[in-house]
């Protein structure tokens, strides 16, 4: 069987910004890996950088 991923729910456990930024950044990562094609691969990667930059700003 294959598991669904629900890309539209982000659960908000918790208000600090830090923990959300590094929930995006890994989602983008994840996302990352799937990709089907380059540009899509680059552009999940970059948000994932940036992601992963504010969450430890």
């Amino acid at each position: 069987m294959t598991k669904v991923q629900d890309d539209s729910h982000f659960p908000a456990d918790d208000n600090d910004d830090s923990s959300y930024f590094q929930r995006r950044a890994e989602w983008h990562e994840g996302r990352a890996e799937v990709a089907e094609d380059t540009s899509t691969r680059s552009l999940h990667l970059r948000f994932a950088r940036l992601y992963t930059a504010r969450a430890t700003s």
